[in-house]
């Protein structure tokens, strides 16, 4: 084979990863508090003088994939996936009237308890079960600052932008609300759940407020993905045709010696 066939075919499996990313990004236009993804990618320019690094350790070791990219002594240019980001910018509020939907405006999390341990969210869609606990649509049970938030029977129950929340005049407690300085360390799990996986240091003090009666809407922007996964098809059918010739030229070739 010959190969130049990598470059194009380096830049055929890209876009298949983008068109995968934008389709998840279309299929969560409409849920609530969602984040948008965005495929970051770099060009391995040739580099036909063999200059190899240090080996790597075995596969069961765990290494930094930064260290993998610069890679030296590539006959080829090619395009590779370097980092898949996640967007965190705040989304639209949307207004519900429903007194157990909350929206975050600015930056932290909701801190909700599961089956298997603490995790955080944006989605405020709230509700109360019959013992009084608010608690997430999932079922996960919210954190106050004194922990599980109970005593939620009353009808009149009012959360203030601080998170305070009072059933009457009496208060209850006040919503558990964590941000962080670098949001990269967040990792998405499914179902509007986010795990932190960096240090205590990472935490800050949060800046936003919370707006009851209001849901945050996706951050999906329909018209740029739409955009992007035309993009993305053009390209990859672009690439799949130079793939095909260079396999043609092969094959031509190999016809031609066995004439000779």
């Amino acid at each position: 084979m010959l190969k130049n066939v990598y470059s194009p075919l380096s830049g055929g499996v890209l876009q298949e990863r983008m068109m995968e990313i934008i389709s998840n990004n279309l299929a969560n236009t409409n849920t609530t508090a969602f984040k948008e993804d965005e495929i970051c990618y770099q060009a391995q320019e040739a580099n036909p003088w063999p200059s190899y690094a240090t080996p790597h350790p075995p596969a069961p070791f765990k290494i930094n994939m930064q260290e993998l990219w610069p890679l030296k002594g590539n006959e080829m240019a090619y395009v590779t996936l370097s980092e898949i980001r996640t967007a965190h910018s705040q989304g639209p509020m949307i207004k519900t009237g429903n007194s157990m939907n909350v929206a975050i405006q600015g930056d932290g999390f909701f801190e909700v308890m599961t089956p298997f341990g603490e995790r955080l969210t944006r989605d405020g869609g709230f509700s109360v079960s019959n013992d009084g606990i608010l608690i997430s649509k999932s079922g996960a049970v919210v954190q106050g600052e004194n922990g599980a938030i109970t005593g939620l029977n009353g009808k009149e129950i009012s959360i203030l932008p601080t998170g305070e929340i009072y059933v009457g005049k009496k208060f209850i407690d006040k919503l558990k609300v964590i941000a962080f300085k670098d949001a990269t360390l967040l990792e998405r799990l499914g179902e509007s759940l986010w795990i932190h996986n960096g240090p205590p240091e990472n935490l800050k003090k949060p800046e936003g407020e919370v707006t009851q009666g209001y849901l945050e809407g996706s951050n999906v922007n329909p018209m740029r993905n739409l955009t992007n996964m035309i993009i993305a098809h053009r390209s990859y059918e672009a690439l799949q045709k130079t793939v095909k010739s260079h396999d043609e030229t092969m094959q031509n070739a190999n016809k031609i010696s066995e004439v000779q």
